[in-house]
């Protein structure tokens, strides 16, 4: 697992919104971590919400399309597992 392929993942959904809607239909944060794998990514949801952090530091507003939009609507992190 790696903060590098959470970096390529977002690079790589960033400009194929056809690689982004392979997602669209995963319900949990295993899935959506498995398919990824499956698709030659290997990192985890923390790495993901690293680089996410990282690329949002001095952001104050996002646009409602695209990438930002697409990550609100994914499971790509388990929030029960982030508050403990």
């Amino acid at each position: 697992m790696s903060i590098e392929n959470a970096q390529q993942f977002l690079k790589d959904v960033l400009h194929h919104p056809d690689l982004r809607e392979t997602f669209n239909e995963t319900q949990t944060p295993q899935q959506f971590l498995k398919l990824a794998q499956g698709l030659g990514y290997d990192f985890s949801s923390q790495d993901l919400e690293t680089v996410i952090s990282r690329h949002s530091e001095g952001v104050n507003i996002r646009r409602r399309t695209g990438i930002w939009q697409w990550l609100r609507t994914v499971p790509w992190i388990d929030r029960q597992e982030a508050h403990h």
